[in-house]
Order: C-alpha cells, then structure tokens, then sequence
C-alpha cells in the first residue's frame, strides 16, 4: 500500500547545517499555504508567522535565547510561530495549535527537498527577558501575542538517514487497551 505521508514523514530530520543556495520566495509562499491549513482548536486559527529572511535579522532573533539560538544561523529563512493569546478563544490551547502548524511547516519544508529545524522559546530565557518578549519586541509584534518556536528552514547542508520501518517500536502502539 503506498502511503506518501509516511515516506515524507520518514525523510523528515531535524536539520542544523544549510548551504549558502537562496530558497525562492514562491517555495516559502508555498510552505505557508500548507502552515495555514493546519487545524487549530474550535477553528479560531490563531496562530500567525512572521518569515524573516534578512542575515542580520536572523543572526539577532537567534540571540534572544540564551542558548541554542545560534543554530538558525545559516538559515536563508526562518518562521517564527507565534499564536494571539489574549484572544481567550485561544488561550487554552495555544500551545497545541501553535506546535501543529510547525509540524505541517516542517513536512511542507521537507516536502520541497529541504531542511528545517525547529527552534524551541516558549520558557526559554534572552539576554534581559524572556526569549519571547525579546523576540517580539525585536519584530514589532504587538500585545496579545506568545512566541512558541522558530523553524530555521534552507537548503540541506547536511545528510541524515530517513527513518525506515525497522526504527519503529510497535510495542509503543496499543489497540482497545493499554
């Protein structure tokens, strides 16, 4: 049975290193057409991006968190993920909408051939506040708003093994009961 979902699941890896190749424009307007149609809680779609792809700016975004900022440098682009939280429609599930639509970015980046890395912020520290407040500030993002992750997305700069069956526990899948 062919399953293209899982084959593109399974090349999926968690890239770190891109090459210098500029991604064009109508790929990363193509990833977010794929990042706006994934679900969100009661259909409130709360979650927006902000794509950055000036050097600078994404040399800057990486030093709002302490630690583990850096790797989105090298990057021709990175999406932050950011979800309107004093909409209280959305406040309960902020989180979970806001990590769904990074995993369809991240399938839609590896989709076109290439590689991404999702950054984590959410309770990470900056320089003087939080990786988020930083972060916010830095792009102009108005009240109301948390920053949950970054994606780092360019051409692969490195080579990773996709998953095959054989990597899977099936014992971790349970059916009726535990």
């Amino acid at each position: 049975m062919e399953n293209n979902l899982f084959a593109l699941a399974a090349r999926r890896r968690s890239v770190r290193r891109y090459t210098e190749k500029h991604i064009d424009d109508a790929v990363i307007n193509e990833i977010m057409k794929v990042a706006l149609t994934a679900p969100t809680s009661f259909g409130h779609r709360p979650v927006e991006y902000v794509v950055v792809r000036d050097k600078d700016m994404i040399r800057r975004i990486g030093a709002c968190k302490r630690m583990g900022g850096s790797q989105i440098n090298g990057a021709d682009a990175v999406i932050i993920v950011m979800v309107k939280t004093a909409d209280p429609r959305s406040a309960e599930f902020w989180i979970e909408d806001g990590a769904i639509a990074s995993a369809y970015v991240l399938l839609a980046v590896e989709q076109y051939g290439l590689g991404a890395c999702w950054v984590h912020i959410r309770n990470r520290m900056g320089q003087q506040r939080t990786s988020d407040e930083e972060i916010r500030s830095l792009l102009g993002v108005p009240d109301g708003y948390t920053v949950l992750n970054l994606i780092a997305v360019g051409e692969k700069g490195e080579s990773k093994n996709g998953y095959s069956e054989a990597d899977f526990d099936f014992r971790k899948v349970h059916h009726e009961l535990f």
